[in-house]
């Protein structure tokens, strides 16, 4: 079947979440380096990546952190420059050829909102907090079919740089998964030895449109 809709997961697909991650460690008052490799190594062992927060500051949950954090007035906000260059021209295109644009990804409302007022071209945006379940949940997947209005989820891909989030929970609900290299999570996962190779692989989105013509 012709893929008709495309869903993007947010962070590392969309976003490049260095800034935010650089800001957390200068807040916390360890070197970027130190807070990457922790993160790397948690990444690497399958945890959450907020036990980053319980290692550094232990006893204080990441909610409390970003409150103390926002009431210095240190606060993070998506801007246009966060976007990966590929982001805005490949959803563009998609548009274009008449594929429905959603993104979906693991976020807070903040995040749906902020993709809204810097008038991203998607026709969908929403988040695991506005619908009130996170991936890899099948649910979260099962959303996005209904979303799309009758669509087979056959005829749905979704477009993630995480193989535990994004693409097998994906694929194990019938939708075409589309694993994109590029993060801290897509990397050391790729290599990892603990996923089954995706059965399809870019390294930018702007090879994407051309992928999806293909199916």
């Amino acid at each position: 079947m012709k893929i008709e809709a495309v869903f993007f997961d947010v962070g590392e697909t969309l976003i490049d979440e260095s800034r935010d991650w650089n800001e957390w460690a200068d807040y916390l008052g360890v070197s970027r380096f130190s807070f990457h490799a922790l993160l790397g190594s948690l990444i690497e062992g399958g945890q959450h990546h907020r036990r980053v927060f319980e290692i550094l500051k232990p006893g204080v949950s990441f909610a409390e952190l970003r409150r103390e954090r926002e009431s210095t007035g240190n606060v993070y906000a998506i801007t246009a420059e966060d976007f990966y260059p590929d982001v805005v021209s490949c959803l563009r295109r998609l548009r274009e050829a008449g594929v429905l644009v959603g993104i979906a990804g693991n976020q807070p409302v903040e995040t749906e909102h902020a993709l809204r007022s810097l008038g991203v071209p998607a026709d969908i945006v929403a988040s695991s907090a506005s619908w009130g379940i996170e991936k890899p949940d099948v649910g979260f997947f099962e959303r996005i079919v209904a979303e799309t209005n009758g669509l087979d989820p056959s005829q749905i891909a979704y477009v993630g740089d995480r193989l535990d989030n994004d693409v097998e929970p994906a694929r194990r609900a019938g939708l075409v998964s589309v694993f994109l290299r590029r993060g801290p999570w897509a990397f050391i996962q790729s290599c990892s030895g603990r996923f089954a190779a995706p059965p399809y692989v870019i390294e930018s989105l702007s090879s994407l449109p051309d992928l999806l013509r293909r199916l």
